[in-house]
């Protein structure tokens, strides 16, 4: 919810063709939006690009196993 809230407050308005536009390219820094839970990036489609974590479930508890890093520069 936060990354939508960043991205809306960069054109203005909430707007559909904006939001998209807005998207394209832009990187969020989870020290610079309060919220926001790791650092977020689009790529020039504005499609999601961040850091994933590998889990798995060990004795109840979920553990993670590796952490895949973003595709794109940071």
């Amino acid at each position: 919810m936060y990354v939508v809230k960043a991205v809306t407050e960069k054109p203005g308005k909430i707007d559909s063709r904006a939001f998209a536009a807005a998207t394209r390219g832009l990187r969020l820094s989870a020290r610079e939006h309060p919220g926001i839970l790791l650092d977020v990036g689009f790529d020039a489609n504005g499609d999601l690009d961040r850091e994933n974590h590998i889990t798995k479930v060990e004795n109840g508890k979920q553990v993670t196993s590796g952490i895949l890093p973003p595709v794109g520069p940071k």
